[in-house]
């Protein structure tokens, strides 16, 4: 039986984390968004980025739990 998100890296863990990354990547126009994603079993930080060729610098690990980069492109409101 493989263990619940809470017992690896539980939300709170990624909260904390999440806030911690948060502050790393403070006002880094590459940074699109950064929230919590499930990790295997687990959860783990993600990071959005605007592009692949200009990745900022990002941990594997923010206080023991992973962090994950995705590239999504740069992110607009489209008119309703």
């Amino acid at each position: 039986m493989s263990p619940s998100p809470d017992d690896r890296f539980g939300m709170s863990a990624a909260r904390a984390a999440k806030a911690h990354v948060r502050q790393m990547l403070a006002g880094d126009d590459r940074v699109n968004g950064i929230g919590i994603t499930r990790a295997e079993d687990s959860y783990a930080v993600k990071v959005n980025v605007v592009s692949s060729h200009d990745l900022p610098e990002v941990p594997d690990v923010v206080d023991g739990v992973p962090v994950k980069v995705a590239v999504v492109g740069h992110i607009s409101a489209r008119a309703s």
